[in-house]
Formats: structure tokens, sequence, C-alpha cells
């Protein structure tokens, strides 16, 4: 049985944990030890407060981390830091998620309940695919891209290094998304959005540059 933690003990950490305990319940494998985070959770967390990130970089046993930070730029600045041989990377699929046909999930990722992907999609590593998205055929979800809660990609669409799809939004076949990318709370994305923009409205305008 291998010890698991979560760095980041915010919102996202607590429905990271539900995964986790889902997945205690149906495999037993892992043993949950607690969180990490930068801040100091001890008056909240107790016990289950295991320290800062400079904790885990001198954690002594082998142990399995899932990062649970919304914002794909934090969660490469956070990798970024970890340099402990120790620490392993997990992935973490809900049993209430929906995975058809081949697909490919990297290191770190996390696809929360609901979600449903359909076929021939690639996720990359620490990827988030939040609770109830829809992720259509083809479609190439790039390292620390996220896509929050009720948001839908069909098919064939591309997001970028980082970018991020907000909740409720939509994204038209065949898009693609550019590294550090935004796409806003309920947009409609109909056509490609050059990296490093934020788009917002229906349909999605470009807001930022």
């Amino acid at each position: 049985m291998t010890d698991i933690a979560i760095l980041g003990a915010g919102g996202f950490g607590k429905e990271v944990n539900l995964i986790v305990q889902q997945l205690i319940k149906k495999y037993n494998d892992y043993n949950f030890i607690g969180y990490f985070d930068d801040e100091d959770k001890s008056n909240e967390l107790g016990k289950k407060y295991l320290g800062d990130i400079e904790r885990l970089n001198n954690w002594n046993d082998p142990i399995s981390i899932a990062i649970a930070v919304g914002n794909g730029q934090t969660r490469q600045k956070i990798v970024d830091k970890i340099d402990n041989i120790k620490v392993r990377y997990v992935t973490l699929i809900s049993p209430y998620a929906i995975l058809n046909d081949i697909i490919k999930v990297g290191k770190g990722s996390i696809i929360c309940a609901g979600a449903n992907l359909t076929t021939n999609i690639e996720i990359g590593d620490f990827v988030i695919v939040n609770l109830n998205a829809t992720i259509g055929h083809d479609c190439q979800l790039t390292d620390y891209s996220s896509v929050m809660p009720g948001a839908n990609l069909a098919g064939n669409v591309t997001l970028g290094k980082k970018a991020f799809v907000g909740s409720g939004a939509n994204i038209l076949n065949g898009l693609k998304m550019g590294e550090n990318s935004i796409l806003g709370s309920g947009a409609v994305l109909t056509k490609d959005l050059d990296a490093n923009n934020v788009a917002i409205g229906v349909p999605a305008k470009t807001v930022r540059k």
C-alpha cells in the first residue's frame, strides 16, 4: 500500500481527496496521510497538515503526490520546486468519470467525477479535467492545461500548454487554444485562440493580449 498525499489544501484539494477516498474504497491500494501546503493549515487540518514544499522535499519515505491546484501555471511552478526523488506523481481518475476508448492520460493528471471522455484522446502531464466536463473525440490536452467544471470540448480540439478553459465554456470542433490562453466561464469559442490571449463572451472575443 502506497502513502499518498495531496499538495494543495484548498477547496479543490478537498475534492481531490474525495477521489482518493473513492479509489481507496474500490481498490484499497493507497494510504492517505494528509496535505502539503505552503500556507500553514495546522489549525484547520491538525495532524493531516504535513507541512510545506520544503518539508516534502525532505520527506524520507516513498510518497505519491497529487497536485490539487486549479491554475496550470501555478502547478508547473510547484513541480519545478519539488526535487525529492522519493516523490511519485500519481494520476487520479474518479471511478465516476467515464473514459471510453483509446485514451492516454499522463502523470500527475486528475480527472474528476462526471467527466466524459469519448475516444482517441491524449491528455498530457498535470492536466485537470474537472467535474462533468466533456472531452470529444481526437482532442489533445497538453501539459498543465485545465478544463473547469461543465466545460465542453467538441471533437479534435487542442489545448496548448497551461491553457485554461473556464466553467461551462464551450469550444467548437477542430479549434486550438494556444499556450497560456484563457477562455472565460460560459464563453463559446468559435475560432482559434492565440497564445497568451484571454477571450470571453458568446461568441468569445479577445479582451487581452
